[in-house]
């Protein structure tokens, strides 16, 4: 590499990046990429919620398709043994930094780069998520502290509520083209219906 160029720090970027949808009612946005870990350990152990503790301000939540949320970070239920560590946008922690204070408790896995995320907000953002979708708008894991895993138009995604009129979906990376598709087309009929 010639000396001439100049280096820059890598940035992440995700496969949606700039992207925005909007119809009558309701805007699809693409978000940017974030810090994601996900976690497998027993759910008994005092000690891994003690570092998540000191790290998020918050515990793992224990009831199913819920989600436990703080200043700094916010931890989605995906399974008995299983959650989704979503770090504050502003306030990411160094993975080395995270596993060296859950001393080995569980099981660790950085996930932020294979996922995209997809934002549906407006009036009608929960029916058109419901439109491709098998869980009913006002189902309990769409409410508020609520999360839902799911298909939307065949992709498995998490479905996170912010709010009455906004919902966040996180999608593989390798289905992030596919979902936009769909979305797409279903902004399209909105316009045309």
């Amino acid at each position: 590499m010639s000396e001439a160029v100049s280096r820059r720090p890598l940035q992440r970027r995700g496969p949606l990046d700039g992207c925005t949808l909007a119809g009558p009612g309701v805007t699809v946005s693409a978000l940017p990429t974030m810090q994601a870990f996900n976690l497998r350990g027993d759910p008994g152990r005092h000690t891994i919620d003690a570092a998540l503790n000191d790290h998020l301000g918050i515990s793992r939540p224990i009831t199913p398709n819920t989600q436990q949320s703080g200043r700094r970070g916010t931890i989605l239920w995906l399974g008995p043994d299983e959650w989704l560590v979503l770090p504050a946008e502003d306030a990411p922690i160094p993975e080395a930094e995270l596993v060296a204070a859950l001393h080995g408790e569980c099981r660790l896995c950085a996930v932020g780069d294979g996922l995209a995320r997809v934002c549906v907000e407006g009036p009608h953002a929960r029916w058109l998520v419901s439109a491709g979708c098998p869980l009913d708008p006002h189902n309990p894991g769409l409410a508020a502290g609520g999360c839902a895993q799911t298909r939307l138009a065949q992709a498995s995604v998490l479905i996170t509520p912010d709010g009455l009129d906004r919902l966040v979906i996180h999608v593989r990376r390798s289905m992030a083209e596919y979902l936009w598709s769909w979305f797409n087309a279903a902004v399209a009929r909105l316009e045309t219906g």
